[in-house]
């Protein structure tokens, strides 16, 4: 035993040694491997060890006399051998030309037993494993260990199978009277629990949910969150059903002790309820300068938030679920709009050309030539709101009271400005219009439909869409970085539709 811990020590020591750099050159042969021991008779177990001089390069052997390829088994630990072998070992290293073969003759005076068979032979495992040990030489006894050591004669004596329900390292050896003990086997278990399971499907629902989250053991620790980050151990315990009356992504993962963490379990519910979307009757009214008529529609009660935005773009790391999605430009606007209306099975409403809905076929130059990118009026998709649209559902509709901001004459009580706010602010935290909208005054600028022209037409219209040509499209309602002015209903502005800015959002529309 002491002669293999002082091969041991000195061994390592030439492992260490062989980290330090060589003077080779590119197309220089590297330094032959150096195997130790040395080859001869033996009448034990041999634990082998080779290390190469050149920095970098990697050692690929055989066990059966055959020529090293760079094909071969490649050198990463000690390998032991305690049956007649010829070992062979050539290092590599790309720029390099080949080292010369280095060749070890080992000889054993004693027959060795076999090695351990372990069935499972290690892996992860959701469930506990009943792991049985076996050796093909006739009264060979197992010994094994739990805790990742070598084992011996006094190590745990194998007499029938195993139950294994944690991670751990099973090495096991036989031994056998007038023969040399067994190569150690090695098998790694470990353990991850099941997915947590969902009582309901993700989809849309027309109505509010219950939501229940189970597990196939029952001693395990659901955690789980809303806002579209991975649980940890942090994370909200799961005590009882949760009621889903708003879109949320909801993820869950399973904890236990000595076992792996689930895997992550989610699921994004889409509640198409009047509090997401409002229907406006339509009516008349004036916007300054003459009648517009407007034909029924839904209107998106909030600005598009984080959470809605990422479930449909994927394309946020860490989102504010409540937060509106701020630094967009106008034309991911478009995109998202055809993009949600696909994923919740509504007709889009926007094409380019003869390029179709699908905006990933349209031209690359498209948001820059908006010329070609029309609106199909009749899809029950979602789109963005024409200007008289945002306009007559921002002043309250039919039920309007002529206020100067969207829900009030005091902007303190409806919006957010730079009066009050330095940020965007989560959705809905200040009073609604009469319609019962929300931030239509303040917190984000939001896109409208139409091509801007400074004024409006003086004629009566019925659902008119904006200027025929142009570039610019409207914005209207302000945002938490204007003053109050800004924010007022009947403000106008405008933006490039390739202008991204943190003040920019927007809220959607459908067809009634």
């Amino acid at each position: 035993m002491k002669k293999h811990i002082w091969i041991a020590m000195l061994m390592m020591a030439l492992i260490v040694m062989s980290c330090s750099r060589s003077t080779s050159t590119d197309g220089e042969a590297i330094a032959k491997p150096v195997i130790n021991p040395a080859g001869g008779s033996y009448n034990e177990t041999l634990t082998i060890f080779m290390h190469c001089p050149t920095y970098g390069a990697k050692i690929h052997y055989t066990l059966d006399g055959s020529e090293p390829t760079q094909e071969s088994t490649e050198y990463t630990g000690m390998i032991q051998v305690n049956t007649n072998t010829t070992l062979k070992a050539k290092a590599f290293k790309s720029g390099y030309g080949s080292s010369a073969v280095a060749s070890e003759i080992y000889q054993f005076t004693s027959a060795a037993v076999e090695p351990v068979i372990i069935t499972p032979p290690g892996g992860a495992f959701a469930d506990a494993q009943q792991v049985s040990m076996s050796c093909a030489t006739a009264d060979a006894q197992i010994r094994f260990t739990l805790d990742g050591s070598d084992p011996d004669l006094s190590s745990t004596l194998y007499q029938e199978p195993i139950m294994v329900s944690s991670t751990l390292s099973l090495k096991a050896r036989a031994y056998a009277a007038g023969m040399l003990p067994g190569i150690i086997t090695r098998a790694d278990f470990s353990f991850a629990l099941p997915l947590p399971i969902f009582s309901l499907a993700e989809g849309n629902y027309p109505v509010p949910q219950t939501l229940s989250i189970s597990h196939p053991y029952p001693e395990a620790t659901i955690r789980y969150t809303t806002d579209g980050s991975d649980p940890s151990e942090e994370s909200t315990i799961y005590t009882g059903a949760i009621n889903i009356n708003t879109n949320v992504l909801i993820k869950a993962r399973a904890y236990l002790e000595e076992w792996q963490p689930s895997e992550v379990a989610s699921a994004f519910y889409i509640i198409n309820l009047a509090d997401q979307m409002q229907l406006i009757p339509g009516g008349r009214f004036h916007n300054g300068t003459g009648y517009v008529n407007l034909s029924p529609y839904y209107i998106g009660r909030r600005e598009v938030t984080e959470l809605e935005w990422v479930y449909i773009m994927i394309d946020m790391e860490e989102i504010v679920p409540d937060k509106p999605k701020g630094d967009l430009a106008w034309f991911q606007a478009i995109e998202y709009c055809n993009y949600r209306s696909m994923a919740e099975g509504f007709e889009p409403c926007y094409s380019y050309g003869e390029s179709g809905t699908m905006p990933d076929f349209w031209p690359a130059y498209w948001f820059t030539d908006h010329s070609q990118l029309s609106c199909d009026w009749d899809a029950n998709g979602y789109r963005l709101p024409t200007e008289m649209e945002w306009m007559y559902a921002a002043k309250g509709g039919h039920l309007s009271s002529d206020y100067i901001y969207s829900g009030s004459n005091d902007i303190e009580q409806v919006g957010w400005y730079s009066g009050n706010a330095s940020d965007i602010a989560l959705a809905g935290l200040k009073l609604p219009n009469e319609l019962g909208l929300f931030d239509m005054s303040g917190n984000l600028w939001e896109f409208c439909w139409d091509i801007y022209h400074h004024e409006y037409a003086p004629e009566e219209s019925q659902d008119p869409t904006g200027a025929d040509s142009g570039f610019f499209r409207a914005m209207r309602g302000g945002s938490f970085s204007t003053d109050a002015s800004n924010c007022t209903v009947a403000r106008r502005f405008y933006s490039s539709p390739t202008l991204r800015a943190d003040s920019h959002g927007f809220r959607v529309v459908r067809k009634y």
